[in-house]
């Protein structure tokens, strides 16, 4: 059985099903025709038949824990392999005769256990049937897609930004914004906030806005180092209150990260975005409406963001783009960064700044390898991802975040009626466990 098949043939066929309108869901069907489709074997067909109806269920409900494991489906872990273990880590997942639990105080909804499973009997709550759902009744309220910087490439070498952005119109969104345009806001509230921690005599502030796993790391490991972390919100959470405060609308997070689906339900945060999608996902998509991506025209413009902004795609680049903002708004702030590129190495660096070893008084934390870039919801090798980032960077009409006059405007026109610090606190609940 091939993993990557059978998870995508269960998202087109529901997707299909929705968008044709199908009442009453026939499940039994799907299942028929998704076992047919990715098994050759009738017996392997009967015996994978109520997987795959428990795997189109999680679609179409919202509830259960964030992480949900299958057990009739960890067939080959039973025999020892238990990449889903290798690839956690936090080491939250307990193998047993019983299968797999997950240790609730060790995760941190990072979605590498997802991406690890061979067998797809791992998977995290999505928003897929909603958003596909959503796309149909676009006519009622306008249905936004807000996209990762990361998202360049994925599809391939021949869909560039442009056709990304014409085919998810073509899907049917309302418009497509660049989350990045939002990162240069963040990165200007972040130098602001730097400059003023260090001119009260603070020497030290942790920053990784932009990534969910990280944070939930630090409140669950390390919770007395959360005041050392900046206040902003991560500039998914900015942009989807932005365009909120320009107009009733859905939105929707497209992006390499399954993290981000529990960072848009922490109760603090779940008024900015609707929904939140993988890459992987958002292909699924594509192909359950047909949509042929490298047939789309160049003539759809997509300019939100400036090269500092963009390059939040992967590791070092928040550095990157707050160390610029800080020089100019004060050259005397010499900033000495350190960059923990996984969750293993942010925990180690995190270890020597809870006792004071050290030798920076900055910090950027990415819970993935590489960045964004390397997220598990990526369709691309991350090495790939990275240059395809800075490409794109390279293109932008500004340097620095504070030369984007679109996120200027953005802010002058609605920043008044948007809250863009967190309520973030130590020892906030998971997602898991407030249901």
């Amino acid at each position: 059985m091939n993993k990557s098949l059978f998870t995508e043939r269960i998202l087109i066929k529901v997707a299909q099903a929705i968008r044709s309108g199908q009442k009453p869901f026939d499940k039994q069907r799907l299942v028929d025709e998704i076992t047919a489709d990715c098994f050759a074997d009738e017996q392997e067909r009967e015996n994978w038949r109520p997987i795959v109806a428990q795997r189109i269920d999680l679609l179409l409900t919202d509830e259960g824990t964030f992480i949900t494991h299958i057990r009739e489906a960890c067939r080959v872990c039973e025999e020892g392999r238990r990449r889903c273990a290798h690839v956690c880590p936090t080491d939250a997942l307990i193998h047993s005769d019983h299968g797999v639990t997950v240790d609730w105080e060790r995760c941190i909804e990072c979605g590498r256990c997802v991406d690890g499973c061979i067998s797809g009997a791992i998977a995290a709550r999505s928003d897929f049937a909603r958003v596909a759902s959503l796309l149909i009744h676009g006519d009622e309220q306008p249905v936004y897609a807000i996209l990762a910087p990361a998202f360049v490439g994925q599809f391939g070498d021949q869909v560039s930004p442009s056709k990304f952005k014409g085919a998810l119109l073509q899907l049917g969104f309302s418009g497509v914004y660049e989350v990045a345009m939002a990162a240069d806001i963040i990165t200007s509230r972040e130098a602001e906030e730097l400059v003023e921690r260090f001119h009260r005599g603070d020497k030290f502030m942790i920053t990784s806005c932009c990534c969910p796993a990280f944070m939930r790391l630090v409140e669950k490991t390390k919770p007395a180092l959360v005041e050392l972390i900046s206040h902003s919100v991560s500039p998914m959470v900015a942009l989807g209150r932005l365009l909120k405060a320009r107009e009733e609308c859905k939105v929707v997070f497209i992006g390499p990260c399954v993290a981000k689906k529990a960072e848009a339900r922490r109760p603090e945060l779940q008024d900015a975005v609707d929904c939140v999608l993988t890459f992987k996902e958002t292909d699924a998509l594509f192909k359950a409406g047909e949509v042929n991506l490298a047939s789309i025209g160049e003539d759809v413009a997509i300019e939100d963001a400036s090269h500092d902004g963009r390059i939040y795609a992967r590791t070092e680049g928040v550095t990157t783009a707050i160390a610029r903002a800080v020089h100019r708004m004060d050259p005397t702030i010499d900033l000495n960064a350190v960059h923990g590129d996984g969750i293993r190495e942010c925990m180690t660096l995190l270890k020597l700044v809870e006792q004071g070893k050290l030798a920076a008084n900055f910090m950027e934390g990415m819970g993935c390898e590489g960045g964004c870039v390397g997220g598990p919801g990526t369709i691309i090798p991350r090495d790939e991802g990275r240059r395809n980032a800075n490409s794109f960077a390279e293109v932008s009409a500004a340097v620095s975040a504070l030369d984007n006059h679109k996120a200027e405007a953005w802010m002058l026109e609605y920043g008044s009626k948007v809250n863009l610090t967190t309520g973030r606190q130590a020892g906030t609940k998971p997602v898991e466990a407030q249901r």
